[in-house]
């Protein structure tokens, strides 16, 4: 395990919630339960989040590029000023997530559920065609 991410985790059982700024570059957090941590400006690039439960988290600004989120539970999280380019999210869980100023190039969202999911024009709905 990567000395960023056992860290992470150890602290996070711990209480500690806020994570600004940490490089978890190519890390593996799939099915990890994470609700409500706060993760702005960090890099999950590469990242493996399969499963991983970050309802209610805080990822404001974080660079989630090739990233794979199936099946992540995303529920009303922060996405704003998101970088999701071509992020995976088939099957994730989205709804009421904000994800106002993201970048979502070739990002994938089949069968994801978006309902009240906000568009990164902050105004419509996200919707999949």
């Amino acid at each position: 395990m990567q000395p960023n991410l056992q860290r992470l985790i150890e602290r996070y059982q711990q209480g500690e919630r806020m994570f600004h700024g940490w490089d978890l570059t190519g890390c593996d957090l799939s099915h990890l339960e994470l609700p409500e941590i706060d993760l702005s400006y960090s890099s999950l690039k590469e990242a493996c989040l399969i499963g991983t439960d970050l309802e209610w988290a805080i990822l404001r600004d974080v660079n989630l590029t090739k990233a794979n989120l199936t099946h992540a539970h995303l529920h009303r999280a922060n996405l704003r000023r998101a970088n999701l380019t071509t992020a995976t999210l088939q099957r994730a869980d989205l709804r009421a997530a904000d994800l106002s100023g993201a970048t979502i190039i070739n990002t994938v969202f089949a069968e994801s559920n978006l309902w009240g999911a906000v568009a990164p024009d902050g105004l419509t709905p996200l919707h999949t065609n």
